[in-house]
């Protein structure tokens, strides 16, 4: 019975999934490799077209083209994104001469506030968030049109900041990342903060174990995300809704966490750091007796996530 080349071409697809899963957790590939890999779907609508073409032609054996196609697609964005050690869309911030342009926007401190909101919305690219101990808010954005539209309101006894760029940054299959939408932000640690960040693809690196950090709602696609959070706020609620990415959450060893997670096809390492699933979500031992605790709801696409105590 001669084999159906439409198994060939399903087990292939299956077969370099699974390489690239092995790859990523052994390091040898960034998570970032599934969007070069989603940016070349129209090759599988040509191995089926090949298929289509030859599978009842004299030329039956021509179909094989097709399984072919896809596993050279496997192995060609596999070494290049291997050869480039990821995307490199971040850059080191000390010592940097940019090539872009560079937008400062601060704000000073205003003790008539007791309450402050924090609403990010920008493209692709590297965030650092930590924390000041003397302005209301100091961000350095870089950027390569349009510099991101900053707006504080105040209400009565409550700020709100908004960040936005329309400078969405842009992507070449063959020449890789061109995202320049870095961002160094410090915000105030001496007020109540609720946060919005909503990103495309990106590398967080969110210091927040200096402020007093009330909720924190993530919207990003692919991408490394770093949280850190305190002990300074009684209660977080943390939401992360992320495509296929790294998320690493560090917190206090004295902080009682629950996670209501929906990632079936992620890794996690919840029971390997002591936390017991029940009802549904997992929970730290203490999580009813800390006096700081962290409810963290996830909701992600191919990823691994860890957790960690300092």
């Amino acid at each position: 019975m001669p084999v159906k080349i439409s198994s060939i071409r399903w087990g292939i697809i299956l077969l370099g999934i699974g390489l690239v899963f092995l790859a990523i957790n052994f390091g040898y590939l960034d998570y970032f490799v599934w969007m070069r890999l989603l940016s070349l779907w129209p090759v599988l609508v040509i191995a089926i077209g090949l298929e289509l073409i030859f599978k009842r032609t004299k030329l039956q054996f021509m179909a094989l083209l097709s399984p072919l196609l896809l596993a050279l697609t496997f192995l060609y964005v596999s070494s290049v994104d291997w050869q480039r050690d990821g995307y490199h869309f971040y850059y080191r911030w000390d010592n940097k001469d940019y090539e872009q342009h560079v937008y400062h926007y601060s704000l000073e401190r205003e003790d008539d506030i007791d309450n402050l909101e924090v609403d990010i919305d920008m493209g692709p690219g590297y965030f650092r968030v930590s924390s000041s101990d003397d302005e209301l808010f100091v961000g350095d954005f870089e950027y390569h049109h349009e510099k991101p539209r900053c707006r504080f309101d105040k209400y009565e006894n409550k700020g709100k900041i908004f960040i936005k760029t329309r400078d969405r940054g842009g992507y070449s299959i063959f020449r890789g990342s061109k995202y320049k939408n870095d961002a160094r932000i410090f915000i105030a640690d001496y007020l109540p903060l609720d946060m919005k960040i909503d990103v495309a693809a990106a590398r967080l690196e969110l210091d927040l174990s200096e402020l007093i950090v009330k909720k924190l709602k993530l919207d990003t696609g692919a991408g490394d995300i770093k949280i850190k959070l305190g002990s300074r706020s009684d209660k977080v609620f943390l939401r992360i809704d992320s495509g296929a990415s790294r998320i690493k959450i560090i917190v206090p060893e004295e902080m009682g966490l629950k996670i209501d997670s929906d990632i079936a096809l992620s890794s996690t390492n919840f029971r390997r750091m002591g936390l017991e699933k029940h009802r549904g979500y997992y929970r730290s031992e203490n999580f009813s007796t800390a006096d700081c605790r962290a409810l963290i709801d996830i909701d992600s696409g191919v990823s691994q996530i860890k957790i960690d105590y300092y």
